[in-house]
């Protein structure tokens, strides 16, 4: 794995962009009891932006590696289970989104253990977006008190946020429900597989640490790889006597 120095420049970059999220996604806690839901809903949409910008350099640029999918998914799902137990500590409705996220991340660890794919599938990818923009949505709705404007729509949306945020709530929630029923498939037919499941890798050996990383970091390899099993990653083929 020998790079240009362009190239690692653009591989420094986006996954700088990736862990900017997973950095943001860890003090968005402190931003909202410091300087409020407004600040909170601006800080959320930048970090959801992220998501976007690091997804289509990586594609653009032709510098995909599993460590930035790696470190995408986890952004990914550690933001939005931050945002849920923000909304949650006011709204109950966001407390079920919480369980979920928490209930689809088991099952894509579940299909990991098991040597299954865990690419995010296109179900999921929807529900992303929807989770995204109901989570900016609500974050907006609870910093419109703090703006101070005499408007006719913005004094209707603050008499009726809360049934707005609910309402937001139970788009999340249903979005989950189907993404996890989605996962869940996934993760059956992963388990009643058994090329994949009962695999023993009795005819492969462990990588060390340095094969390990150089492949995370290495883009050709992951273009090569990309829709096996990440479980399968960490072994290689042992050599014929």
């Amino acid at each position: 794995m020998k790079y240009s120095v362009f190239k690692i420049v653009e591989l420094v970059v986006v996954n700088f962009i990736t862990m900017i999220r997973l950095i943001g996604a860890i003090i968005l806690p402190i931003i909202y009891v410091k300087y409020g839901a407004s600040i909170c809903a601006i800080w959320t949409i930048v970090l959801f932006a992220t998501d976007a910008i690091d997804g289509f350099l990586a594609r653009s640029l032709k510098i995909s590696t599993f460590f930035g999918s790696a470190m995408d998914g986890i952004s990914d799902k550690l933001l939005n289970a931050i945002s849920f137990i923000i909304l949650g500590l006011q709204y109950n409705i966001m407390i079920p989104p919480l369980i979920l996220e928490i209930a689809i991340m088991s099952t894509l660890y579940s299909t990991y253990r098991f040597g299954g794919n865990i690419q995010s599938s296109k179900t999921g990818k929807i529900k992303t977006v929807i989770l995204d923009v109901c989570v900016i949505l609500s974050f907006t709705l609870m910093s419109l008190p703090a703006l101070n404007i005499d408007n006719s729509i913005i004094n209707h949306l603050i008499h009726y946020t809360n049934t707005y945020i609910v309402l937001l709530g139970c788009i999340i929630t249903i979005a989950s429900i189907v993404t996890l029923i989605d996962y869940n498939k996934k993760n059956k037919n992963t388990r009643n597989n058994k090329k994949l499941t009962h695999i023993k890798y009795q005819h492969r050996i462990k990588k060390n640490m340095k094969e390990v990383l150089s492949d995370l970091f290495d883009t050709d390899y992951y273009i090569k790889h990309k829709n096996e099993p990440i479980m399968k990653q960490f072994y290689k083929t042992k050599v014929a006597k």
